[in-house]
């Protein structure tokens, strides 16, 4: 004969203050869970900033040297310019066509800075930045990133008017087997250009009966006022942005020692 128990049913009521008590016990487990797991997705976003802070500044050192190497171009092109024109205005130029293909085969090149964006557009598309607890670094970040458009534009406006205007006059007049030559073998001694390699008898400007040299030297002109515009409005600002934020950088990957 099978017997059933039947389960016991406590009948008494228990205290409000004990339900209270489990309450405020539940509610404070799950306040230190949901803290305990903030602090630590904190931590790692934070970790991961620092990670991309530190990807950032080697970035911007080799920016630095970029920009400081491109200023250094630019000017050897304004010096050879000026070399240049002051043969034309002593009407030189004519009679020194060596210093006319040197001259014009620096004039000719396209160097503009190039910015690193790989860096940069991590710490921005990443989320990064957020977690940077530093306002003033953030600032220049972003500071810095804006002035990427502006070369690009400025890169846009050179290289146009070279496509347009001075490539044609050096495949039209150079001869290109002595023309390439001269890429690399020329320098400024006491503002004159010297040509550190053999000049061949025989150079000369090709097409010279149609080439008009006031157009010439007026092309050249105004690509060196593109480019003197270019270096004020341009460069020289996106290269104190990056040397600035190279300092906060520095400090902020200090304090993380992360450096």
């Amino acid at each position: 004969m099978e017997v059933h128990h039947h389960p016991h049913v406590p009948t008494h009521v228990k205290p409000w203050k004990e339900y209270l008590l489990e309450g405020i016990m539940i509610f404070i487990a799950v306040s230190f869970g949901y803290t305990a797991e903030n602090i630590r997705e904190h931590y790692i976003e934070t970790k991961k900033a620092v990670s991309s802070a530190r990807n950032l500044y080697v970035d911007l050192v080799a920016d630095s040297v970029e920009y400081a190497s491109s200023l250094k171009n630019r000017q050897w092109q304004e010096d050879y310019f000026d070399i240049l024109n002051e043969s034309y205005q002593n009407n030189q130029i004519t009679k020194d066509i060596p210093t006319v293909y040197a001259a014009h085969q620096l004039l000719a090149q396209r160097m503009m800075p190039i910015m690193n964006n790989m860096a940069l557009d991590e710490v921005k598309n990443s989320g990064a930045l957020k977690f940077i607890d530093d306002k003033k670094l953030k600032v220049a970040i972003q500071a810095y990133s804006s002035m990427a458009a502006d070369i690009k534009v400025r890169e846009q406006r050179e290289f146009g008017y070279i496509d347009r205007l001075v490539d044609p006059l050096t495949v039209g007049y150079f001869q290109f087997d002595f023309y390439r030559k001269f890429s690399y073998n020329t320098k400024i001694v006491n503002k004159k250009i010297i040509i550190d390699m053999p000049i061949p008898p025989n150079l000369k400007i090709m097409n010279e009966a149609k080439l008009d040299w006031n157009q010439y030297m007026a092309t050249l002109g105004m690509l060196q006022m593109i480019r003197e515009s270019t270096n004020e409005v341009t460069i020289v600002p996106t290269q104190k942005k990056c040397n600035e934020l190279l300092v906060l950088l520095r400090a902020y990957l200090i304090e993380h020692n992360a450096l």
